[in-house]
């Protein structure tokens, strides 16, 4: 046995460097064509799927050989852990409950493994401090190859595959038309607005603490570049979390005198954007209203039955709800391209001024989308959730219990796998904040990246950003490389 560890040890030191390098390079830019079918469900196996199964199957070799020296990490346990309890949640919603198809349950905790198995794989692969620069150099040539698919996608009428519904999921190509929000290599605009919410504050990061007067020019750019991709995805959730992530990284980095111009313009370019304004409009005049009412619901479910309670909010005053009827919007469908078809090539124009009664118009459009993005979050998903936690408070009624999706990952774990579910799934984070704390106090590193987490954290309350495949690889694999990084930084106290 030990003969058999001296041999594989050499060869798996060589692999998974290079198997995380390419994963952090293909996964982005790799667009979501479907490769195999499963019954009951749209979702498709695609090819990063057995790309990041031969990389697992590395790193289950690697961590069977160094066990012990992972086991002693504490975020490397919390893991496991809800591995454990999602598997034992699986188990109570086949068996006992009976409220999933079994195959589907199976499905959907196999993926949580996949996405959160290649944090095992960055932990293995980072053998020495340097070699983390490489990956993120990786990371952000391929968000500049994203930012260039991305331009091609707005202007050129490069192909679009979505997995937005079940047609588009069949590896249609499609076309963006003037109103659609940029999707660029990713399955949908919320996907690519969350990488970038991801990518940005390890960007400016990099950024501020390159010595390299190119590689500073060329982050600076990078950093731009991404910011108007993110403009142009018009995702309110997404940008939010990223003035949320930029905010706390220059605390955590101890530029606090950056904090008003860097935020201040970032605000400032939100006003260039008219989708995206007029998305946050919408928000604040029917959505704040909405979100009251519903945590009111909310509070008085949790609340003891027959216990009486204050009311923190003041009653909305009810208004008549937009009828949803096929009327042009400013987000047009996009267009099907037919294989071998000849698609015309779109010129760009300057886009002309809006008449008042248009720009109303499109202003009533954009509060329609929203309306109906609001109702069926508050309306629907998220009491959907609570009525399964209510059913199996403890350990939930199993994966895909929920459907596709919920809109907010903390409920969606609260509805499948319950409580302790929930918890064991945040005490991930709070062992990466122990860690952080501990070992990354001087480490930029470990500062972006905490930053970086926020940003997914912030994403999740009303995203499915945990089980959005793109953005859970690349998130699961940037943070095991830098635990991995502060464990070779400290190997005494590892």
């Amino acid at each position: 046995m030990e003969r058999l560890k001296k041999l594989l040890n050499p060869f798996l030191d060589s692999a998974l460097p290079i198997a995380a390098l390419v994963l952090l390079v293909f996964i982005p830019l790799y667009p979501k064509f479907p490769a195999l079918d499963v019954p009951g469900t749209y979702v498709k196996v695609r090819v990063d799927d057995f790309l990041v199964a031969a990389a697992l199957f590395l790193t289950l070799l690697k961590f069977l050989i160094n066990r012990q020296k992972a086991m002693k990490v504490g975020i490397n346990r919390a893991i496991i852990l809800y591995w454990i309890v999602g598997g034992v949640s699986l188990l109570g919603a086949i068996f006992s409950l009976q409220l999933v198809f079994p195959h589907l349950a199976i499905l959907h905790f196999l993926r949580r493994i996949e996405y959160m198995g290649l944090f095992f794989l960055g932990f293995f692969a980072l053998r020495k401090k340097k070699e983390f620069d490489v990956f993120l150099n990786g990371l952000f040539l391929a968000t500049f190859l994203v930012f260039i698919y991305g331009l091609g996608q707005k202007f050129f009428g490069w192909p679009v595959v979505s997995t937005m519904n079940e047609e588009f999921s069949k590896g249609m190509l499609l076309r963006l038309d003037v109103w659609a929000r940029l999707n660029s290599t990713f399955a949908g605009h919320y996907d690519l607005a969350a990488f970038l919410s991801l990518v940005l504050p390890l960007i400016l990061a990099s950024l501020i603490k390159s010595h390299s007067r190119t590689k500073q020019i060329f982050l600076g750019f990078l950093y731009l570049f991404a910011y108007y991709l993110l403009l142009n995805t018009a995702s309110r959730v997404s940008f939010v979390a990223y003035l949320i992530a930029i905010f706390f990284l220059l605390i955590f980095l101890n530029k606090k005198w950056l904090i008003i111009p860097v935020v201040g313009l970032s605000l400032l370019g939100m006003l260039f954007s008219e989708d995206i304004t007029q998305r946050f409009v919408a928000t604040i005049k029917i959505e704040t209203p909405r979100l009251a009412a519903r945590l009111e619901k909310t509070l008085d479910f949790l609340s003891p039955q027959g216990s009486s309670r204050t009311s923190f909010f003041p009653t909305p005053t009810p208004s008549p709800t937009p009828a949803l009827t096929p009327s042009p919007t400013p987000l047009a469908p996009v267009a099907k391209v037919t294989p071998g078809g000849s698609r015309p090539t779109p010129t760009p124009t300057p886009t002309p001024l809006l008449s008042e009664e248009e720009f109303w118009e499109a202003q009533k459009s954009v509060e329609l989308g929203v309306e109906h993005s609001g109702g069926i979050r508050f309306d629907y998903e998220w009491p959907r959730a609570l009525n399964h936690f209510k059913k199996s408070p403890l350990l939930g009624t199993g994966f895909s219990s929920l459907g596709l999706a919920t809109d907010n990952d903390y409920l969606r774990a609260l509805g499948e796998t319950g409580l302790l579910g929930l918890l064991s799934f945040l005490l991930i984070f709070l062992e990466g904040i122990k860690l952080a704390l501990e070992k990354g106090r001087k480490s930029w590193q470990a500062q972006a990246m905490s930053a970086s987490a926020l940003a997914m954290l912030a994403n999740a309350c009303f995203i499915d950003v945990f089980e959005a495949s793109k953005v859970a690889y690349i998130f699961w694999l940037l943070l095991g490389l830098t635990v991995g990084y502060l464990n070779n930084e400290h190997p005494k106290n590892s």
